[in-house]
């Protein structure tokens, strides 16, 4: 049931991105993959003592989830360590470092909205740790909640989802992250976003469904993107499955 909306790490080459060291990306979901207007989804390796380097994106905002590993990650005012199911928010324009301390490499899922694509442009690094914009925006930094209730999401039937990244959350302007439990009965209903891309996470289980004409069939470690406009559906499966959803569209303002 091979899709040309469903992608595999496997299937993606590595790159050394900028503004980074000891790094190994894979641009699982961009331009170049599918045709991607609105988000970018990044696989990134990063070895202990590197990471990135001081820098921020005047245009963009950049949410990232750690998949395994550990590292700390600074933000204007704010020092915080990251463990595999944390996810961390960097809102437009604002400053961030990372650093891996753990032994094992991190692994991380890294989305921006609008796409970065190595954007020269799109990227300022810092001049130095004494660079007073650094500590610019540290009143308006805010973690991602870990214990945020329940909500219901339109379409999603059988399922417990949990905002992570949304205007409500963290400020996100281009963004909405959601984690998804779907029960063994739970399901998706047909429906389209207008105006937004989607891009499916799958964290366990298997998900069975259809994005416009075109059948899936999407295991834990899989990306499923669904472009702007095109129907999405999933089926019951019959077993439990945990996946995030990703929401890229207009700015909120």
């Amino acid at each position: 049931m091979a899709s040309p909306f469903v992608l595999r790490a496997a299937d993606v080459a590595t790159y050394s991105p900028a503004n980074h060291t000891g790094t190994a990306n894979q641009r699982i979901i961009g331009k170049e993959t599918v045709g991607a207007r609105r988000v970018e989804v990044l696989l990134g390796t990063i070895t202990r003592g590197h990471g990135a380097l001081p820098h921020a994106h005047p245009n963009l905002e950049q949410a990232s989830y750690l998949l395994a590993g550990e590292g700390v990650g600074e933000l204007p005012g704010h020092r915080r360590t990251l463990r595999a199911g944390d996810w961390s928010f960097n809102a437009v324009g604002m400053f961030h470092r990372f650093e891996v301390v753990s032994e094992e490499p991190v692994q991380v899922m890294v989305v921006y909205a609008p796409p970065y694509s190595e954007n020269p442009n799109a990227a300022v690094v810092a001049d130095g740790i004494d660079d007073p914009r650094l500590q610019d925006g540290a009143g308006d930094v805010r973690d991602v909640p870990t214990d945020a209730p329940p909500i219901d999401l339109d379409f999603y039937v059988g399922a417990r989802v949990s905002p992570a990244i949304s205007h409500q959350t963290v400020g996100a302007r281009f963004l909405d992250i959601y984690m998804v439990q779907l029960a063994a009965d739970g399901y998706v209903a047909p429906h389209a976003l207008q105006d937004a891309e989607q891009v499916l996470f799958v964290r366990s289980g298997r998900l069975d469904g259809q994005v416009g004409d075109h059948p899936f069939r999407a295991i834990a470690g899989d990306w499923v993107f669904v472009p702007e406009s095109h129907v999405l559906r999933i089926a019951a499966g019959g077993a439990p499955s945990a996946f995030i959803v990703i929401r890229a569209h207009d700015a909120v303002t």
